[in-house]
């Protein structure tokens, strides 16, 4: 079990004004330790969605972003709310907003105090485009990850599951960390971050901007493009399974095709013949969909956990294609304790969550409590408003 007193920002409180776009960041800081306080309407923000459960209080994703906060409930169109707001910043030392609310901005700028105020946004906070609204979908196109995205004869297509969100949330949290390390180290003054998805978009892109610079060419979807006919994924009995075994990787190439022979199945006599040792034609459509067909009639009995177990004693480079489902029973997640199971008293049950996504040489991270419900921490962080309390 962690130990409580020692999390890494036990004691930081952390002001969340935020909805899809950068809920994961604060989440980040939550599990950690930090005290984050969600600020939302008192019937809560649109980003909760139709509860998934009754008592949940959100559909699913906003229970995963929003684990391990607490919901203070104000009217911040209200002039008193939005002082109440301002005496919660004057206690935080880190604000993260989205881009959207200009308004709360200048509210959290004007209260005096050294702390980080992060704004994520769709395009930053300057520029043609830094007052239009977006999307995922729109940010994941004009980051340029979309065209990236997909086969070469079809449309550009979106990751799935927000990813523009996701990774503008891990930079904003990065950037939070760093200058809260500032103003704590190195005594540092106040901080306005300014984190834009599309440009954290553009830079998980990784060497593609380089192949135009350099190259002066556009880089294009490279799809199933001119690899291996091997290397694709491919059907079996109750799902699919990733191979790869070009004749780069001779011996798991021979171990494919001897498993194929011990098994009487034709493959095994056809990928043996000599024109399936030509590299070139093994990266044609007609030898890949030969390939297809060969495969998947000899897989075609054989679960996703045969062709694994097999294909390691063999030492076949293959893997099976997880479906969502199989994720909680994964041999190598159910040994490091992967999941956790949380207790949720307004839905009646547990509810099971991803863990951590890293393990550090103490363990520190931890699940507090479930998503909150609109304003469930109102009473307990502002019951001594005063005469503001009107704006709760």
């Amino acid at each position: 079990m962690p130990n409580l007193e020692e999390r890494p920002y036990q004691g930081l409180r952390v002001i969340d004004l935020t909805r899809e776009l950068g809920a994961y960041a604060t989440r980040l800081f939550a599990d950690l330790g930090a005290e984050v306080i969600r600020v939302e309407p008192p019937c809560g923000r649109a980003d909760r969605g139709e509860p998934a459960l009754p008592g949940l209080g959100g559909d699913v994703c906003f229970s995963f972003l929003n684990v391990n906060k607490k919901s203070v409930a104000l009217d911040l169109n209200a002039e008193e709310g939005r002082a109440v707001l301002a005496d919660l910043v004057a206690t935080a030392s880190v604000v993260v907003l989205e881009g959207e609310e200009a308004a709360l901005l200048q509210t959290v700028l004007a209260v005096p105090g050294k702390r980080v105020v992060t704004v994520v946004s769709h395009f930053g906070l300057d520029g043609p485009y830094a007052d239009y609204l977006g999307s995922d979908l729109v940010t994941q196109s004009l980051g340029g990850i979309t065209w990236m995205s997909g086969q070469p004869d079809a449309p550009p297509l979106r990751i799935a599951a927000g990813q523009a969100s996701f990774v503008a949330s891990l930079y904003a949290a990065t950037a939070t960390a760093l200058a809260l390390y500032d103003i704590e180290n190195n005594d540092g003054g106040a901080h306005l971050l300014d984190v834009s998805a599309q440009e954290c978009v553009a830079h998980s892109l990784q060497n593609a901007l380089q192949v135009w610079d350099l190259e002066g060419r556009i880089p294009v979807r490279g799809g199933e493009g001119t690899r291996d006919a091997t290397e694709q994924v491919l059907a079996c009995g109750d799902g699919h399974v990733f191979l790869a075994s070009s004749l780069s990787m001779p011996l798991s190439w021979k171990a494919l095709v001897d498993w194929m022979r011990e098994e009487g199945h034709p493959g095994g006599e056809r990928l043996s013949q000599a024109d399936w040792s030509d590299r070139r034609k093994r990266t044609t459509r007609a030898m890949r969909d030969e390939f297809r067909t060969l495969f998947e009639s000899f897989a075609c009995n054989k679960t996703k956990a045969d062709m694994r177990s097999e294909a390691l004693r063999r030492r076949i480079i293959m893997a099976p294609v997880s479906q969502v489902s199989d994720l909680p029973g994964d041999p190598q997640l159910v040994f490091r304790r992967y999941f956790r199971d949380l207790p949720h008293p307004a839905a009646g049950r547990s509810l099971r969550f991803p863990g951590a996504p890293y393990r550090l040489s103490e363990p520190v991270w931890q699940l507090d409590r479930p998503a909150p419900l609109p304003g469930e921490h109102t009473e307990e962080l502002l019951g001594g408003a005063g005469p503001r309390a009107a704006a709760l």
